[in-house]
């Protein structure tokens, strides 16, 4: 993302001028620029890798059900969101996770294979043509111009919407609530091993936070694991090495895909996923944080769509479906991670699961429940910008709502971006165009996911 020059806190986050004696390193990552070090880098790192290291193991469990080789599905998981996050700290230097996203691996194993009986080869070619539009859309900058259209309200309500999802995804790891075809379909078992490993890891995260401990999320997630070890039943799946078997998938995707009419409605779908994904995520993540300079813009933005981009072209290439930034990343931006360095000790930690792999299944998922609900309750109660009034609330009241109602944060940044724009209509103002495009282009992708239900 390009950021324009600019004064006060915005140039001090493009051009540092550290004290003397700080390393070419501190420089190059704005270290000190950022207030933050390297301590509370690694641990916020560390919490981040914690909070999604779920997906190592679950992705490939999801993809398998369409027939992609388990081995290869997760050494795409580990190997390419380990390689892309390592990428995002080094250059973007943010502080975001790259992994699947569940939303897309859903709709391949379910929807592409499952229901509308296409290849696992073939889908993975749809992924494939989806990245390479991610990729020419990235280089264009067009995300950059809807990013930076976004007003203010609408950046408070996706960070909302993110922090809604997050929490909604712990309660559901934890089986506090039921889904069903995507949504929500009742409680679960409030008694249970993973629901009192949610309530000892969310209480202990709590009382650490309150007492000011950086590592709260790692501690509260320790705590939980070593409570669920010792009372529940571990269920051991299947994880492969990461090196044995790990080609079944490399570079199977049929390309050819690409000449049916019918999958065009499937890779257009998978491109708004992971166009509006992104960039839900990315203002999500970074608002009301100091990731955000004083214009509301993200230095290292056009970094960060390129990596998540790159990532889903490389996934489709080893056996996964589409990459996208995490949105776990908040458990890592609430334990201080301000810079690249975190996003690097966080790939670094997903890499080497292919060499850990085996160990792997006895690491309880229900471990980062605790940190995922703090970390949303945290999102949704987070101090707003002065000067907000009913609009505000209406359109991050309608984000929040729609997100509990769908599961889908795209399909609350349409609803959102639809509030925004008929209240700004309602009060005589004239939208950003690009609001207009935005919100006409995601009501369309919400009607095709229908369409190809």
């Amino acid at each position: 993302m390009i950021t324009p020059e600019g004064s006060g806190r915005s140039a001090e986050l493009l051009r540092p001028e550290p004290a003397a004696g700080h390393g070419a390193v501190d420089r190059y990552f704005s270290l000190s620029a950022r207030g933050s070090t390297w301590r509370r880098e690694i641990l916020a790192g560390a919490s981040t890798f914690l909070a999604l290291s779920y997906i190592v193991i679950v992705n490939p469990a999801i993809l398998g059900q369409g027939g992609i080789p388990h081995a290869a599905a997760f050494f795409a998981t580990a190997a390419v969101g380990g390689l892309a996050t390592i990428a995002m700290g080094l250059w973007a230097r943010l502080p975001f996770a790259v992994a699947p996203g569940m939303e897309m691996n859903a709709m391949i194993a379910f929807s592409v294979v499952g229901t509308l009986a296409y290849t696992w080869p073939q889908a993975l070619g749809m992924v494939f043509w989806s990245g390479v539009a991610m990729l020419a859309v990235s280089l264009l900058r067009l995300r950059e111009i809807v990013i930076n259209a976004i007003p203010p309200q609408l950046r408070s309500a996706l960070a909302a919407a993110v922090g809604a999802f997050i929490g909604l995804v712990g309660l559901q790891i934890a089986h506090l609530v039921r889904t069903s075809d995507g949504r929500l379909s009742g409680l679960g078992d409030w008694t249970a091993a993973p629901a009192v490993a949610m309530y000892i890891g969310l209480g202990v995260t709590l009382l650490l936070d309150a007492l000011g401990a950086r590592a709260a999320a790692v501690l509260g997630g320790i705590a939980s694991a070593a409570l669920y070890c010792a009372v529940a039943d571990i269920q051991t799946g299947a994880v492969h090495n990461g090196v044995h078997g790990s080609g079944a998938a490399l570079f199977r995707f049929d390309l050819g895909v690409i000449a049916d009419p019918r999958a065009w409605s499937v890779i257009l779908v998978l491109f708004a996923l992971d166009f509006f994904g992104s960039i839900a995520k990315v203002v999500g993540l970074s608002a009301h944080t100091p990731l955000q300079d004083d214009r509301g813009q993200v230095p290292g933005m056009r970094q960060a769509l390129l990596v998540d981009a790159g990532a889903t072209v490389a996934g489709s290439a080893t056996g996964s479906s589409s990459f996208v930034a995490f949105v776990e990343s908040a458990v890592g931006i609430r334990a201080g991670a301000r810079t690249g360095i975190a996003a690097v000790v966080t790939g670094l930690l997903l890499f080497s699961c292919l060499f850990l792999g085996p160990v792997l299944v006895h690491v309880p998922v229900e471990a980062t429940t605790g940190a995922l609900v703090f970390v949303a309750v945290k999102m949704l109660i987070a101090r707003r910008p002065h000067g907000a009034d009913r609009l505000d609330l209406t359109v991050a009241a309608t984000a929040v709502a729609v997100t509990v109602a769908t599961l889908a944060i795209d399909q609350a940044m349409a609803a959102a971006f639809v509030v925004c724009v008929v209240a700004i209509v309602i009060s005589r103002r004239r939208p950003h165009p690009a609001l207009w495009v935005t919100a006409l282009v995601l009501i369309a992708s919400v009607v095709l996911q229908y369409l190809n239900r």
